[in-house]
């Protein structure tokens, strides 16, 4: 069982997830998962070190990752994909970033749902662009896109852009169809380039499904600029491997035609690591999904019996829990209460931009017993 975890050896892992704060304060922070990665991978990556070849790869031959990604996303959501219109690049963020300077301008307006992944606001502000903040809305049927906002922010001047997180962090929203050409459509109207963060594609719960949103239609798939990887999934995010892709006339060639040098070669590591878990290691992403799915629950339950004032709805997508707790009258900024008085590291939903405050992120993807010590040292932190 991938979820059965040597709590030792996870505390004293290497790396920022438990070394930021040391292996007494139990971290359920960054989107790293506590699970060891699947032995295929683990093997493939071992194998090349063994061989001795990290030098330089080829630059004139097929890319066994490439094909990989299309065959992948063929397979698992019936997206159509080739090659030749997908750049490697190391991280999603550095795709994000991309995109951002070479389908915008300097000054132009980006939208993107709030509460928002960190990274996207400095990621669009550092690169002189202007936030768009577009307020999720969230009721009894879970969290949904406010798609009269989002025209009434489109139709802005120097709006040039929407961000999308599908699936969406923090929340774990996903998109159907529906959604989807809804937004397609605002962008076509508005003449909007659709920047499409699909990092979370593999880790949707059964009945909802990812839809890749350049898939959906030829317009969306005109409109579109997609960044995904397999590094969530696999849980591999320090081998630095990510795709930026564009079929569209007029971003497709926008996106190729990045200079590679400005990009930098691709590890070959986490192009093997790829190739492995998306050829593999699909039975093992199976009992993730479903380990992550009983997490979910497992966590509303746990919050039932000892934190009922928290608002928790559990996520269609994602390893992430979002909280609010403005009942405990925590203040602003409950994570930091819960890491003074409790041990137990979140992150901080002011980070999240507008609809963060009061609010903290919660990682499961570790084990029931993990989630058990969580709560139990939340529910501490307040006297109980």
């Amino acid at each position: 069982m991938i979820f059965d975890l040597d709590a030792d050896r996870v505390r004293n892992r290497p790396g920022i997830k438990w070394g930021r704060q040391g292996p007494d304060v139990l971290a359920a922070w960054v989107a790293d998962m506590d699970l060891e990665l699947p032995d295929v991978v683990l093997d493939a990556v071992k194998a090349r070190i063994d061989t001795g070849g990290l030098g330089y790869d080829f630059y004139d031959k097929p890319i066994p990752v490439l094909d990989v990604f299309a065959k992948r996303m063929g397979e698992a959501f019936g997206w159509q994909v080739e090659g030749a219109d997908t750049v490697r690049v190391h991280d999603v963020i550095q795709g994000l970033e991309l995109a951002i300077t070479y389908c915008t301008k300097p000054g132009d307006g980006i939208i993107f749902q709030t509460p928002a992944y960190p990274p996207f606001f400095s990621s669009v502000e550092g690169h002189g662009r202007r936030v768009v903040p577009d307020p999720l809305i969230c009721d009894d049927d879970g969290w949904h896109l406010d798609l009269n906002h989002l025209e009434s922010a489109a139709n802005a001047p120097d709006v040039t852009a929407v961000i999308l997180c599908q699936p969406h962090n923090p929340c774990g929203m996903v998109l159907d169809a529906d959604d989807i050409a809804a937004v397609v459509d605002i962008a076509e109207r508005h003449d909007l380039v659709v920047i499409s963060d699909e990092i979370h594609c593999d880790l949707v719960y059964a009945p909802r499904r990812h839809i890749p949103v350049a898939s959906v239609s030829e317009l969306a798939s005109e409109r579109t600029v997609t960044v995904t990887a397999a590094t969530k999934s696999f849980n591999m995010a320090g081998l630095r491997m990510a795709f930026l892709h564009s079929a569209s006339s007029r971003y497709g060639p926008v996106v190729t035609g990045i200079p590679k040098r400005l990009i930098g070669g691709i590890g070959i590591l986490g192009q093997v690591a790829t190739v492995a878990g998306w050829t593999e290691a699909l039975d093992w992403l199976d009992e993730l999904v479903a380990g992550l799915d009983r997490n979910r629950h497992l966590l509303a339950d746990l919050l039932a019996e000892r934190l009922p004032e928290v608002r928790y709805r559990p996520p269609d997508a994602t390893y992430l829990a979002w909280f609010d707790c403005t009942e405990l009258g925590l203040g602003d900024d409950p994570s930091a209460v819960f890491l003074d008085k409790g041990g137990v590291y979140l992150n901080s939903g002011l980070d999240f931009g507008p609809g963060g405050t009061g609010h903290v992120r919660l990682n499961f993807a570790t084990s029931p017993a993990m989630l058990d010590e969580a709560t139990a040292r939340m529910a501490k932190a307040i006297g109980r």
